[in-house]
């Protein structure tokens, strides 16, 4: 019986030729991606006449029950002296326009951290103020003195100090990209209050719940 599987492959009945052919193939591409990482290792050495802004953001530290939001603490240090040895700056926010304006030709970082969680406060922000490294917490007011959040003794605190910025994170932190215009006003709107009358002011940050928006939504802030 015809099978479509040869049990016993008998290289000779493989012509020759094709045989090299392939292999030269296969040198070829070896030698080709060889050249063209050297070609991206040089490259790495290119002058940027600006470097923009890189932000990074956190949300818990050293709370390994949330492994998707989480960062160990060990590893939130070892990152800070990378960045660091690195020559990179962390800008302050409040001169945030000026600083990209200005510094164009200089490595920047944007530290930034959501939710007012708890577990920020007592595990990071000691490290930051020692370090003495500049930042926006986004607040959401609805969760402030929560179960596992920061209380409002504790952000303004942080308010007070020279190094953080208070950004707003809306007030629900319900996914409102899905909402009609009068809910998303609505929320921000209480947002905006409960931040004049606790902190005598709303912050020029906003930072969007789980990072979407509508143009919609967009025009409303």
């Amino acid at each position: 019986k015809n099978s479509l599987f040869i049990p016993n492959p008998n290289l000779s009945s493989f012509p020759m030729q094709s045989i090299i052919k392939k292999l030269l193939i296969i040198i070829f591409i070896i030698i080709n991606f060889d050249c063209n990482h050297l070609k991206l290792s040089a490259n790495t050495n290119i002058s940027f006449d600006d470097f923009g802004l890189i932000s990074i953001m956190y949300h818990r530290f050293g709370e390994s029950k949330y492994p998707s939001t989480n960062i160990q603490l060990d590893i939130f240090e070892e990152q800070l002296k990378i960045i660091q040895k690195d020559g990179i700056k962390f800008i302050h926010p409040r001169n945030f326009e000026e600083t990209l304006r200005n510094n164009k030709k200089q490595r920047k970082i944007l530290f930034t951290v959501d939710d007012g969680l708890l577990s920020f406060y007592k595990n990071a922000w000691p490290v930051l103020k020692r370090k003495k490294i500049p930042f926006i917490l986004f607040v959401n007011t609805r969760e402030v003195g929560a179960y596992n959040y920061m209380n409002w003794e504790q952000i303004i605190e942080l308010h007070e100090s020279d190094l953080v910025e208070i950004g707003n994170h809306s007030h629900s932190h319900e996914y409102l990209v899905d909402e009609t215009p009068d809910i998303i006003k609505n929320d921000i709107q209480k947002s905006i209050e409960i931040f004049e009358k606790k902190l005598g002011k709303n912050s020029i940050f906003f930072s969007y719940p789980f990072g979407e928006y509508s143009l919609e939504f967009k025009k409303i802030i």
